[in-house]
């Protein structure tokens, strides 16, 4: 069959929804199967309402995290709650034999997942072990479990803490475009992880050729 595939995220406000992201394939095949997602954080805010995205443009859908939403029902076809840290856990939502039926990876993969307890969590300076190693290990786990598994599209969300302290002590004039994030000195360790990881996921990309995806969030809010 002749394949084609077209990617792109999205990053936008609007009235109730502030975010929207989509790692989104247009495949042309003879007998096309339906795609499968694994978003991983789907118990938070943008988690869940992904979900609902992607079940809307008809994807099977596996949610994983270590809750489920606490707002609404998830959407997703199967929700697993898992401690995304472990190994184990990476091993059961990746196994192929029991990717929503289908018998295959996941065609594609949002890791969303991190331990973020909202500023007065992560700027206070008495979490920061647990945020650098939690996150740390999340999106490690991902990455090796994801390759191992064949996953070959991934999106990953990265923060704008990854930005230098100093682009931001002059409040009209912060600097946000891409290249301003080196020479580095994020304000937090949250934001020290964030940019390390962002520094894998493209490590693996060029590595591996696994096609990665990353958004750097600002301030996210909604319903």
């Amino acid at each position: 069959f002749w394949r084609k595939s077209i990617f792109w995220a999205k990053n936008y406000l609007t009235t109730g929804l502030i975010a929207k992201i989509r790692l989104f394939s247009i495949t042309y095949m003879d007998q096309p199967q339906q795609k499968t997602a694994l978003v991983c954080g789907a118990g938070g805010f943008i988690g869940s309402h992904l979900v609902r995205r992607l079940k809307s443009e008809g994807f099977l859908v596996r949610g994983a995290d270590l809750k489920y939403p606490e707002f609404s029902k998830s959407a997703a076809d199967d929700f697993v709650i898992a401690d995304l840290r472990e190994d184990e856990s990476w091993k059961k939502i990746l196994d192929p034999s029991a990717s929503l039926g289908a018998g295959r990876a996941f065609d594609e993969v949002y890791q969303l997942a991190a331990d973020m307890g909202g500023a007065g969590y992560i700027f206070t300076g008495e979490h920061d072990a647990d945020v650098m190693h939690n996150s740390a290990s999340i999106n490690l786990n991902a990455l090796n479990y994801g390759q191992k598994a064949g996953i070959g599209k991934i999106f990953y969300s990265s923060s704008a803490c990854i930005y230098p302290e100093y682009n931001q002590t002059v409040p009209n004039n912060s600097k946000c475009c891409e290249a301003s994030a080196y020479p580095a000195q994020p304000d937090s360790e949250y934001g020290w992880e964030k940019l390390f990881s962002e520094r894998l996921y493209l490590s693996y990309m060029r590595n591996y050729k696994m096609q990665v995806r990353i958004a750097r969030f600002h301030n996210i809010f909604g319903p």
